[in-house]
Order: C-alpha cells, then structure tokens, then sequence
C-alpha cells in the first residue's frame, strides 16, 4: 500500500505510533491543506519599552518644568482619531494608516519589573514557569495543525512540548530542504533522477519506515522513527512556502522586515498559523531618549511593512496583530538620562475580530494605571486594572483556543469585552 501523508498520520493517530509519542504530538496532526487564517502575528518589544513615547505621550508643560516624564511639551502631543501620539518622526503616519483598525490599551499592569517574569506574563497570560506562550497555543489548537505551525523568531516562545516552535533565520534553507534532488535548487529541470523514481523511492522509504515501525518495541525508538517520516513528508508544505517567498530580503537593518516576509510567506502558504517577531534595543536605563526613539521608529516601521507585506499577499485581512513588551519604563529619568523598570505598559492590537478605532484603559499623570469597570471599560473608582491576562482570555475567545480542549490545562481567568 502506497501511503501519502493524511494516510500516514492517519495511521499515526489510529494508534501505528500514537500510544509511543503521545496526542499532543500527533493527535490533531494533518497538514495537507493549506491553513486559511485567521493568523495570529505577536510582535515583542524586547527589554520594555516606553509607551509615554508612543500612544500613551506624557510631555512637559514647560522647559522649566522639574523631573518631567518626557522632555518634549505637552504641547507637541499630536491627535489622530481617537489616539494621542508622541512626537516621534513617524508615529502620526503610522496612527493615521491604522487608526479605523487600531485597539490601543493603556494601563496595562505587568506586576513586574523583571524581564523574565514580564515577557511571560504578556505573551502567555500568566506568570506561571513553563506555561505556553499565546503563539503556541494558537497553533497547537488548529485543525488541521499545518506543517510549520508556530513560527518563532525569538522572545518568550515556550510551548511546553504542545507544539514545536519552527526558526527560519535563512530562508535559502528552505530551498534545500524543500528540494533535496535538485543540483539547482530554483530549477525544478535539474532533478539528480527523473521524478517518477523519485517518487518511487519516497514509497519505499515509507513502506520500509512503516515496517520499521511495527516492528519496533522501545518508545523511544518509535518516537524517532515518526518524527523522521513527519520531516520527510513536509517536503510539499516547504515547497508551496518556497514559492511564496520574496526574491531577496530586506536590507534596511530593521530586523521586523526580514521577519515579517518570512511570516507572511508562511501565512500566505498555509504552512504556518502563528508567528513571533522581535526587536529588541528598548532596555535604555542610560540615554533614554535618543535610543528609544529610533526603537520606536523601528517598531512602527516594522509593523506598517508587516502589514504591507500582508496586502502583498493577499492576506491583510486574515492577520491578527498584537504588539507589546515586557513592561513600561518610569515616568522619570535617572541620573545617567534613562529610565529604569515600571510594571505599566501598553498593547496595540489590530486584525478581525478586534473592533479598533478605539483607546481602552489609561493612566494619570504619574503613569499609574487608571481603573476600570470590568463591564463597561469606562473609569471607574471600584474597578480593576488591566493585566496581559485579561488580554490572553479575550485572544482565546477569538482565536478558538478557549474552546479547544488541550488549553484546560492552561486558564488565564476571564475574559473582558475588549475587542467588540
């Protein structure tokens, strides 16, 4: 019997190697349909950035003004729809593009001031070692779990063994893997055997492996042997994201746009269904002003070629964005002009689902969060702050993980009406 892949896993999961492996490999695997969105994109400000430099400004009202937060005036703070921006080159175009599809939530509490505690927090939902990250949640939870479902690019990518978390720092890579019998690996004319062995060759490299497998007795032994035929039969998936991949790859220096092409090609050919991206230069506890705001250009910047890159594809409308970082930075400067830890932040999110065009939550003057009824979301004396938990319980409700069975594990609390 030939097997292609559905019946390979299928056999898998009938129980040739699933008793070996375990569900959470194998169980809901199935990847020869391309996935079609919604896509999940998290972007991770690494180190904390300061979101008094972005959509939460806080200016001086003066020169003369004593230990300011900022050291532009209140008076430069800009208005675009419902978001009041810094003055920083950059930002008003990037909130006038995306004002109708930004949410922007301030006041969100990390609890924090460490990195390591912070970035779990905002990218699982909860401060718990080892829990998963969103990103791998979202991917574990699609059915059919495609090829190359969790795509990190660094930052907290925990999966806690859900799903395996896939890193293409060169895509030429891709072409290798994708086609080993090709002496060009462009030319699908320079095949090292013609194409019908080839093909005759995978069947018997399938039947010897499933041979192979019922024979075999050790777990171990078992778990390898299916992890290998997992590899071999992703050559389609690698191939259909090898055509989807720009010619050449950004040169700007700004990590986010090599990052994005990647995450969009595998959005775009169904081989991937979430995606980190990072960068990092925010943790300015010296000359704040100046590093962070070309951090801030970078990240805006990053984020509007993301989004160009999206249209590109033809999937502008699938992608759900959600940017953060690990903390927010005080409202003060310190004796070397940079800012130290402060565990209030801010997250952008944009895509279907989320309503934008809209600012929830706030701080005062101090930066501290302003409180807010969990019902309404308006100010309220009695409410309650904001966490990244309450963010994760409304993504799990967009995304379906809320529902999917392999989360229980894994609660974060409930969820507030912050996207509709």
């Amino acid at each position: 019997m030939n097997l292609n892949r559905r019946s390979f896993l299928s056999w898998l999961a009938a129980g040739g190697a699933a008793a070996a492996v375990g569900p959470r490999l194998y169980g809901r695997a199935n990847a020869d349909e391309p996935v079609v969105g919604p896509f999940f994109l998290f972007v991770n400000a690494s180190g904390g950035w300061d979101p008094t430099m972005l959509c939460d400004p806080k200016g001086r009202a003066s020169e003369a003004e004593v230990d300011p937060i900022n050291n532009y005036n209140t008076s430069d703070i800009e208005q675009v729809g419902a978001f009041k921006v810094a003055p920083i080159d950059g930002h008003v175009a990037f909130f006038e593009r995306f004002k109708s599809d930004l949410l922007v939530i301030n006041g969100v509490d990390t609890q924090t001031n460490s990195h390591e505690i912070g970035s779990r927090f905002m990218w699982s939902g909860s401060i718990k070692p080892g829990f998963p990250s969103e990103a791998a949640l979202v991917a574990a939870a699609r059915e059919p779990r495609p090829a190359l479902a969790f795509l990190s690019n660094g930052g907290y990518d925990v999966t806690d063994g859900l799903v395996a978390p896939t890193r293409i720092p060169d895509t030429s890579a891709i072409l290798e893997i994708a086609y080993p019998d090709r002496l060009d690996k462009a030319d699908d004319k320079t095949g090292v055997l013609p194409l019908d062995i080839l093909t005759r060759l995978d069947q018997a490299r399938t039947e010897r492996l499933r041979r192979q497998l019922d024979a075999a007795t050790l777990p171990r032994l078992r778990h390898a042997m299916a992890s290998l035929q997992i590899a071999r039969v992703g050559n389609n998936d690698l191939a259909r994201l090898s055509a989807k991949l720009p010619s050449a790859l950004d040169t700007s220096g700004n990590p986010l746009k090599r990052q994005a092409q990647v995450a969009m090609a595998c959005f775009a050919a169904g081989v991937s269904a979430s995606a980190t991206m990072e960068i990092g230069n925010f943790d300015t506890h010296g000359d704040h002003d100046r590093v962070h705001t070309q951090s801030m250009k970078d990240i805006v910047a990053g984020i509007a070629f993301a989004m160009d890159e999206a249209e590109r594809q033809g999937i502008a409308d699938k992608v759900v964005v959600i940017v953060g970082s690990d903390f927010g930075r005080t409202p003060y400067y310190n004796d070397t002009m940079g800012k130290d830890h402060w565990p209030i932040t801010s997250m952008l999110l944009m895509g279907p689902g989320i309503r934008g065009g809209r600012v929830l939550g706030g701080t005062d003057g101090s930066f501290a969060p302003t409180l807010v009824d969990p019902t309404t979301l308006t100010p309220s004396s009695t409410g309650i702050r904001i966490t990244p938990a309450h963010v994760h319980a409304s993504l799990r409700a967009l995304s379906g993980v809320a529902t999917w069975e392999g989360a229980a594990p894994y609660g974060v609390g409930d969820a507030l009406p912050l996207f509709t």
